[in-house]
């Protein structure tokens, strides 16, 4: 592979510091985004392979007052770490009472494995945690190709998806929404 190509692809698997040792590769893993000033949410090991869950905080700004969201998944396997790692991105609006999904990407060669689930309930048990009101958010004309998959897949975490009849002009074909149902 030369260098543009190297630049360019950005699916990859990274190596792991012991060939085919998940168990090494996940404390080594966790201390080094520790390390990076993240917080590690949880660890999982399964036979062939590990996950671990982590958020990104700024660091001039305080836990609770971060409007943020950054949730990564580290996906172990024997063959390697795979970049780049599932991410959602979402935002506390300025009172904290709702949350706007931005992003879940998760490119197409590790789609459908649980990752966007495990992300997705983790913005959920934040919203939970924090008596976040709702959680909004837009489905993108990038996901046309998918829709059933995507509609399935946010309806089965408690979110009400509506299409939208659009002409190919703008990128918004449908809105998400989620309710806190303690309020």
């Amino acid at each position: 592979m030369n260098f543009l190509e190297t630049i360019f692809n950005r699916d990859r698997l990274s190596p792991l510091q012991k060939k085919s040792d998940i168990e090494y590769e996940l404390h080594f893993q966790t201390n080094q985004i520790v390390n990076k000033g993240f917080e590690v949410i949880s660890v999982l090991k399964q036979d062939d392979m590990g996950l671990i869950l982590y958020r990104h905080f700024y660091e001039d700004t305080p836990k609770l007052e971060e409007h943020t969201i950054i949730l990564c998944l580290r996906v172990i396997t024997k063959k390697g770490i795979v970049f780049p790692e599932p991410i959602l991105k979402a935002f506390f609006n300025d009172d904290f009472s709702e949350i706007e999904l931005a992003d879940i990407d998760i490119k197409e060669s590790v789609a459908s494995r649980g990752y966007g689930s495990i992300l997705l309930c983790m913005l959920i048990e934040i919203a939970k945690n924090r008596n976040v009101k709702n959680i909004t958010g837009w489905i993108s004309s990038v996901d046309k190709n998918h829709i059933d998959r995507i509609t399935h897949f946010y309806q089965k975490h408690g979110f009400e998806v509506v299409l939208e009849e659009t002409d190919n002009k703008i990128n918004k074909i449908g809105t998400l929404a989620w309710r806190n149902t303690n309020y």
